[in-house]
């Protein structure tokens, strides 16, 4: 369904005919004929796919379609792109560092994010592994992989200094409740609250808030006063999760800070087409119980459940 804004903004392709299969070689072909911008703007779903991980493969052919791509990337299309590359980055890293360098790519809007370790969700165990491997790689590379490791370098540091902010974090040291974390952010701001909290906690205040009592509601309502993106994406699907428990609430503490047509457009791209359905039904009934409260979003709603019914398969 909808998607926050910048995370993974694809356009779709609007013809009717079955696209062809996408390889390097019909790219190639397609930028040669109708230019980088074009090309990308005549993948679906599935091409976009088959390009992202081409790139996530390690696979040279793929990754040296980047700097031709990049006159047509921008948004979350080059955040798409600039994450497949550093993933790609421990197992392919003459391939990546080729692709980036300022002589042949600085039209690519993510170029200097690549080596920044750009994931987001992922353990410290998993981004140490990811340190050490694309560490040893750029090493081989002697100068033309010291920016990119140097790079490396400071984001590792970066995490670093903040997991251990977090560990000596007095919000460490207690359950968290709604009390705590207002007078903590009434204390240090917002954002420096959320720089202590660790994965674990909020993904717990994200539960929290998913309950839609009201406590938990003000919480949301001053953290979203952040800029912090993943607090954001966070918020917005632990609002629309308790849009079917407390939906005038939910509706109030939105305005302002949440787009109502993504907060009322079923925004969880990984979810069953059924267990959208069962969401559907609950917060449709809720958001009636409000009547010309949730007439607006009730609108969204019906109009994403209308797409989810016309839609193929059974996701």
């Amino acid at each position: 369904m909808k998607k926050l804004a910048g995370l993974l903004l694809w356009v779709a392709f609007s013809a009717t005919a079955s696209q062809p299969s996408v390889t390097p070689q019909s790219l190639q072909a397609s930028i040669d004929k109708i230019g980088a911008a074009e090309t990308i703007r005549g993948l679906d779903e599935k091409g976009i796919n088959t390009l992202s991980e081409g790139i996530l493969n390690a696979d040279t052919q793929w990754i040296a379609l980047v700097p031709k791509l990049a006159p047509g990337l921008e948004g979350g299309n080059a955040t798409t792109v600039a994450e497949a590359l550093a993933n790609a980055l421990p197992k392919n890293a003459p391939a990546v560092i080729d692709a980036i360098s300022v002589k042949k790519n600085t039209d690519f809007p993510g170029r200097n994010t690549v080596c920044t370790m750009p994931f987001s969700g992922k353990d410290d165990n998993w981004l140490a592994r990811y340190y050490k491997q694309s560490h040893a790689a750029l090493k081989k590379l002697g100068t033309a992989g010291k920016p990119c490791n140097d790079q490396l370098e400071q984001a590792i540091s970066g995490l670093k200094n903040t997991s251990t902010q977090q560990q000596h974090s007095r919000l460490n040291r207690q359950k968290l409740t709604p009390e705590l974390i207002l007078q903590a952010i009434d204390r240090d701001g917002v954002d420096d609250v959320i720089s202590q909290l660790s994965a674990k906690q909020r993904a717990n205040i994200g539960e929290a808030i998913a309950q839609g009592k009201r406590e938990w509601l003000l919480v949301a309502d001053s953290l979203a006063e952040s800029k912090d993106a993943p607090m954001h994406s966070m918020l917005l699907t632990a609002l629309a999760k308790a849009l079917s428990q407390n939906p005038g609430d939910v509706l109030t503490v939105a305005k302002g800070h949440v787009d109502a047509d993504l907060l009322c457009g079923m925004p969880f791209p990984e979810a069953s087409k059924s267990e959208l359905m069962q969401y559907y039904q609950a917060t449709r009934k809720a958001l009636l119980k409000i009547r010309r409260r949730g007439e607006a979003c009730l609108a969204v709603l019906d109009q994403e459940q209308s797409t989810l019914v016309n839609s193929p398969g059974d996701r």
